[in-house]
């Protein structure tokens, strides 16, 4: 996606591409094409990312939730702080 749009300028492909999508275009080579092999093999795609979640959540799994909380709090408190428009919290 993002290297279709190389005619865009830096800060319209980085609105308007999934944060997904950008790092796997950083992660992966151009000469693999994810996207090609999730198109073609979705149930195989879907295993590898299950299977990737699963190890990642047991590696990391008290970091995950914690960043989660963290990001959660944080939009819970600005969408108090917008709704009585001012910073209450």
């Amino acid at each position: 996606m993002a290297r279709a749009r190389a005619q865009d300028g830096p800060s319209e492909v980085a609105e308007s591409t999934p944060a997904v999508d950008r790092f796997l275009d950083h992660v992966v080579t151009e000469e693999l094409d994810w996207r090609r092999w999730v198109t073609r093999y979705p149930k195989a795609s879907l295993a590898v990312a299950a299977l990737g979640g699963f190890v990642l959540g047991r590696v990391r799994g008290r970091e995950i939730v914690a960043a989660l909380g963290a990001y959660a709090a944080d939009a819970l408190t600005e969408g108090i702080n917008e709704f009585l428009e001012r910073d209450v919290v």
